[in-house]
């Protein structure tokens, strides 16, 4: 690997890493707009957009601009002005794998859930044998979503090989047992949930738990 190659997959290592750490609870900043007042003035994207819209003009072979304005494009959920910026970036900086974890992302809110999958698959071969619990997760989520279930499975184990103290893989095997009707297989996976000491659902998986065994005591969990 050339020092060129090795610096893009450390800077994109440092994006997955820290896609992983939000895959357990994300809440994005288009959650946190603030709008001044009812008739309608500038909201904190609105702002933001409007800065990258004039950088971008003035700088055009710059992509991370074009890059900004997609990510702030998608959090006003204006798809097709996020994936035009996405578009350009690419022109101006191709073979950039942040794009294809971006790009994934607005497919996916989109609903083109096989969009979504090419990327999130073009975004993991960019990695090659370094490979990221980030969107190996994210991946295994979206063939849930797809009720791709052993295909879901495989990406699930896949990152449990890569990262045996993240426990939100436990969580979804859960609900693919769930789904399977596989009721004591995933008792057990929520309960690995709880065991590696994940916080972020859990007061959902207790509750699912003492759904699933009304007599279950917390300390009873193994």
């Amino acid at each position: 690997m050339n020092s060129s190659n090795t610096l893009m997959v450390a800077l994109v290592a440092m994006l997955l890493l820290a896609g992983c750490a939000g895959s357990e609870k994300v809440i994005s900043s288009s959650q946190q707009i603030i709008t001044e007042n009812e008739e309608g003035r500038s909201t904190i994207v609105d702002v933001k957009i409007d800065k990258y819209e004039k950088l971008a003009r003035d700088f055009p072979k710059e992509p991370r601009y074009q890059e900004r304005l997609a990510r702030y494009y998608w959090e006003k959920r204006d798809h097709q002005s996020a994936l035009a910026a996405l578009k350009k970036a690419r022109r101006i900086d191709p073979n950039n794998p942040r794009y294809d974890y971006l790009a994934a992302q607005i497919y996916k809110s989109l609903g083109s859930y096989t969009a979504a999958e090419r990327s999130y698959l073009a975004l993991i071969e960019s990695t090659g044998d370094q490979k990221y619990s980030g969107p190996l997760i994210e991946l295994a989520q979206l063939y849930v979503d797809m009720d791709r279930l052993d295909l879901a499975r495989k990406y699930l184990d896949l990152c449990l090989e890569v990262d045996p103290t993240f426990g939100e893989p436990h969580y979804w095997i859960a609900t693919i047992y769930l789904k399977q009707g596989r009721r004591d297989l995933a008792i057990r996976s929520y309960e690995r949930y709880l065991r590696v000491g994940n916080s972020a659902r859990q007061e959902e998986v207790l509750q699912t738990l003492q759904a699933l065994q009304p007599d279950l005591r917390i300390h009873d969990i193994r």
